[in-house]
């Protein structure tokens, strides 16, 4: 496996924002709502709204990356905010923080709306980030394959070394990225040939 990659499971995942949560509690910051940054920070925000017992989840749609590697110059808002967090502590949730200018652009567009408190919880954080989440459990350099992108991720890195989506050129970049070969990817493995348009 190349230390560039670090693919994680549902288990590491749920592990982590446990971890996550425990921290937001030890710090007697438990919020009024969770706001999820689309999409895989609206996962983790899920599962913080069930560990803190927080019902109150919205989400904002900020897009930073066109593909594995590629960012946009500026990040994109895809889903403006639609809930009234005037007066209310929020607490914006990403699963990294990787150049933090998602998380930077999150908040200035939050702070428009009059919060008491605006703080950050992310999984994992990036040395090369400009933002520093308020909480988060990992530090990596690697590009992290999380459990809800490994579809999107083997398709985008079998399209940039120029290859069809078969099952010889997926089982190589499974192999190469370092994920366990296990029933999961195995039914992966079969799906994506179909998905072909």
């Amino acid at each position: 496996m190349s230390n560039r990659f670090l693919p994680t499971s549902w288990n590491d995942i749920t592990l982590l924002t446990l971890r996550l949560a425990r921290k937001i509690i030890e710090a007697r910051s438990i919020p009024d709502i969770l706001v999820g940054i689309l999409r895989g920070g609206w996962i983790v925000a899920r599962l913080l709204s069930d560990y803190l017992g927080v019902n109150s989840v919205e989400a904002v749609g900020v897009k930073f990356y066109k593909g594995v590697g590629e960012r946009y110059e500026r990040p994109v808002i895809t889903h403006p905010l639609t809930a009234d967090i005037s007066e209310k502590k929020v607490l914006i949730v990403d699963d990294v923080a990787d150049s933090g200018k998602t998380l930077q652009i999150t908040i200035e567009l939050l702070q428009l709306y009059g919060p008491k408190e605006i703080k950050t919880a992310s999984i994992y954080v990036k040395p090369t980030t400009i933002v520093i989440p308020d909480f988060y459990v990992a530090e990596t350099n690697a590009w992290i394959i999380f459990p809800w992108e490994y579809a999107e991720v083997l398709r985008n890195i079998v399209k940039s070394k120029g290859l069809s989506l078969t099952a010889d050129s997926l089982d190589r970049v499974v192999s190469e990225v370092g994920l366990e070969r296990n029933a999961l990817i195995e039914e992966l493995l079969t799906l994506l040939p179909l998905t072909i348009k």
